[in-house]
């Protein structure tokens, strides 16, 4: 065990070299530790040191052995020098760098959207189906979403851990037992469903086997996107997507093959994109790949990891209460379906949902500078300054905060033009918008907006070990948007139901924050350990 702790510390020496040099400070060595994705709570596994900042204490004494005493001071007085004009433009030239990065996946959802309105068709969205083929495909989405919600957080979690250390072999290991285990989920849940719609027959057999096939593929497709993020080759869900949707656009017209059929085509496209990238991204890092000595512990990763797992599932659901509420109204229903697809609502919380997309990219940037500071703060903070340094972390979460609030400004003005701009949604779609969709959309929005803060503050949460809240909260505002979500919508009408979902991310946001705020107060807890 001490020789595979010496090889990994080795590693992981060697890539904080390449990317720091000599560095300024401990401080700075932990910042980069976070940015590389290792947790604290994982220092003492992988490296044999107690966490994150003795792990950092010990790469700064092997790293700043050879720096004379001159040459350190001016690096300290240079990293003190932190509010200058250079500093502040530079800050802003990093964020919006990390939000078009974030923001990026944003590209393939472009090439849908656009195949969408020229062509009424995408990979797995068809203009030209009735409501009983769009209930089937619209649910599809929406179980496999589910399904595969909880498997793309553990990818996340555990790729991340490993990929910084140059161990391609261990990472190629992880990542495809990974998406074998979270396929195998999927066809699990699939299976249970089916099962149960035998027991109580909801569904027709062709239906939800049809319904079935579409959360698998769907599933499956954003499970072997999650990788791609980490590895840090997100254009590949833009290549993959373009590739399927070229293939599949010139056989529209074609009247031997149905839509479904093309839909599953696309799907298979897309998905053999992704993992023939993957192979051969990984066959050629084999070959500089470094040994970590870090073993594969399928079990552990599991339980290590099961409350991001249920997160996943539960904020992908979170998602969907108020459709499904809706969408099982009796205003609206069918009898041979319980669940029947509305458009009017889902056109309302399509574009509501364009809002939550380009307002996510700031989550990501608003996490990460919340955590550099409280690691460039630990080795500063005693008793006589933690009240200055509770101070600072208290101003950076609003700052963060208050900076998701005002670029939600701008990106409404963009709802707004799809609503009443010359090039708007009626320019592209025969049937104008009502009054009802701008109604659900607007709502929409300003759940989607608290949704955002909360998401946040529970990333934070999750950060700080406090896995376990986090869950209990998020399962909480899926109680609560279920409930008041049915009561209104049966009270009133059924595209009230959005109401739900604004009431429980509400709730969401102000129980996360106080459990935030918790965590703040005792910050030099936090500070130290």
């Amino acid at each position: 065990m001490i020789n595979n702790f010496e090889k990994s510390n080795k590693i992981l020496l060697d890539t904080i070299e390449n990317k720091m040099g000599s560095p300024v400070s401990v401080d700075a060595i932990v910042a980069t530790l976070e940015s590389l994705g290792i947790k604290s709570e994982n220092v003492p596994d992988d490296f044999g040191h107690e966490d994150s900042w003795g792990l950092a204490n010990y790469i700064f004494k092997k790293l700043t052995l050879n720096v004379d005493p001159l040459t350190q001071n001016k690096l300290d007085k240079k990293s003190i020098s932190n509010n200058n004009p250079k500093k502040i433009i530079l800050s802003a030239y990093l964020f919006f760098k990390q939000y078009l990065y974030s923001s990026s996946y944003l590209l393939a959802f472009v090439i849908q959207l656009t195949s969408i309105i020229i062509y009424g068709f995408s990979i797995y969205i068809y203009t030209g189906f009735n409501h009983v083929q769009s209930t089937v495909v619209v649910l599809g989405i929406i179980i496999g979403m589910i399904l595969g919600g909880g498997y793309i957080q553990v990818i996340g979690n555990q790729v991340s851990k490993h990929f910084f250390l140059e161990d391609y072999k261990l990472v190629e290991q992880i990542t495809f037992s990974l998406l074998k285990r979270g396929a195998l989920f999927i066809i699990s849940g699939l299976s249970f469903l089916i099962i149960l719609n035998l027991i109580f027959p909801l569904f027709t057999i062709k239906t939800v086997l049809l319904i079935a096939s579409y959360a698998f593929w769907v599933g499956l497709l954003f499970l072997v996107f999650a990788p791609l993020h980490v590895i840090q080759h997100k254009k590949i869900i833009l290549l993959a997507t373009l590739m399927a949707t070229v293939v599949c656009l010139p056989l529209i017209s074609n009247r031997n093959i149905n839509i479904y059929t093309l839909h599953f085509l696309g799907l298979f496209i897309a998905i053999s994109t992704v993992l023939i990238f993957l192979f051969f991204f990984f066959k050629k890092k084999r070959k500089i790949s470094k040994s970590s000595e870090i073993q594969f512990q399928r079990g552990a990763i599991f339980y290590k990891n099961m409350y991001p797992f249920l997160y996943g599932i539960l904020i992908n659901t979170f998602f969907f209460i108020d459709r499904i509420i809706a969408w099982s109204s009796y205003k609206i229903g069918n009898f041979f379906m319980p669940i029947y697809y509305e458009k009017d609502y889902e056109i309302g919380m399509d574009i509501s949902i364009v809002f939550f997309l380009l307002l996510a990219g700031t989550l990501e940037q608003g996490n990460t500078s919340l955590f550099n500071l409280i690691n460039t703060e630990k080795y500063k903070t005693t008793l006589i300054n933690i009240r200055e340094y509770k101070k600072k972390v208290l101003a950076l979460y609003i700052k963060n905060t208050v900076l998701i609030l005002i670029s939600s400004i701008p990106i409404y003005t963009i709802i707004l033009y799809i609503f009443y701009g010359s090039w708007g949604y009626n320019y592209f779609f025969a049937e104008p918008l009502k009054s009802i969709n701008i109604k659900i959309t607007n709502i929409g929005v300003i759940g989607y907006l608290f949704l955002c803060l909360a998401m946040l503050n529970s990333s934070y949460l999750l950060s700080l070990g406090k896995q376990k809240q986090a869950l209990k909260i998020l399962a909480f505002a899926c109680f609560v948007n279920l409930v008041s979500g049915f009561i209104i919508s049966r009270i009133f009408s059924y595209e009230d139901s959005v109401y739900g979902m604004l009431i429980a991310s509400i709730v969401f946001t102000f129980l996360s924050f106080k459990q935030n705020i918790d965590i703040y107060k005792n910050i030099d807890y936090y500070a130290t350990i």
